[in-house]
């Protein structure tokens, strides 16, 4: 495993004059070394002009264990598996700014971030040190317009940590670390970094309106947003009108709801455990289990 714990302080320019320096932390989603995620990650880390320390974790040499749908985190218990998700949220806790990047497979996000969201739960007992804090998102993509549904995962990811999209980016760059030859590219990262640490967000000037994410699913006449799952249309002359609030996403406060609703979900099952039993047993033996031959 590729060592992820060694701090790299650095301004704009290289130095380490900063007494207290901001703390960013990049999430490489790609496991090849200097390749076009970790690449673009420190470009933009070069260009911020706030006295700051790049952290950096190369998300799939990361021990992510499947999720046991126990619901012990749920009622408060601590998570049965010992790996290294304590030590992802522990880290993007203790960061100030979070620079997340992703090579786009098969039209998705590297499945890690997968693994990482259904372990979500865990995210309850982060999310008010986390709220708000700056991120950018970012898809690298190789063929033209094939980007899929990368950024739904990302804005996912940052999403139900609370943290603030200030820009949500689609980058083609097929060869491996070839993101930075084009000088155009670089152009972005000088602009992401300014964007970071300001007061302001991209303008998100199509997708849902509430939520800024594109992916929608169609219904007769509206559509539903695949992150925030709020209802918008769109009149003759282009214009997004907002329908309805899908009310998933808000501060912590708003995001424990949720958690009371899990929590009240489980209670339900206890109580209609025999009656589903009933139903289920009867399923026990029909079928063949196929398994891979042991060596």
């Amino acid at each position: 495993m590729e060592n992820n714990s060694g701090l790299n302080i650095m301004t704009a320019r290289g130095s380490a004059k900063a007494k207290y320096p901001k703390r960013i932390l990049g999430l490489v989603g790609s496991p090849r070394k200097l390749g076009n995620c970790e690449v673009f990650i420190k470009d933009i880390s070069n260009n911020i002009e706030t006295p700051h320390e790049l952290n950096l974790i190369r998300l799939p040499s990361l021990n992510i264990q499947p999720c046991n749908a126990c619901y012990g985190c749920i009622m408060g218990n601590p998570c049965p598996h010992s790996d290294d998700m304590g030590f992802l949220l522990n880290t993007i806790e203790q960061s100030d700014a979070i620079i997340i990047a992703t090579p786009v497979y098969y039209l998705g996000a590297h499945s890690v971030f997968k693994k990482i969201l259904d372990r979500g739960f865990l995210f309850y007992n982060y999310i008010e040190k986390t709220y708000e804090k700056p991120c950018i998102l970012i898809n690298i993509y190789g063929i033209k317009d094939r980007i899929g549904m990368s950024p739904q995962m990302l804005m996912t990811f940052a999403s139900f940590l609370c943290l603030n999209i200030k820009a949500s980016v689609h980058i083609k760059a097929a060869l491996p670390g070839e993101i930075l030859v084009d000088k155009s590219n670089r152009k972005k990262a000088k602009k992401l970094a300014e964007l970071l640490f300001s007061d302001g967000n991209t303008i998100r000037k199509y997708g849902c309106p509430y939520c800024g994410c594109d992916i929608v699913r169609i219904e007769k006449q509206k559509f539903i947003c695949t992150l925030c799952h709020s209802h918008f249309s769109i009149n003759n002359s282009g214009k997004r009108i907002k329908i309805k609030d899908g009310g998933i996403f808000g501060p912590p406060d708003h995001m424990y709801k949720h958690r009371e609703w899990l929590r009240g979900m489980k209670g339900r099952f206890l109580e209609k455990r025999r009656e589903i039993l009933k139903s289920t047993i009867p399923y026990k033996d029909v079928g063949k289990w196929v398994k891979p031959p042991t060596s």
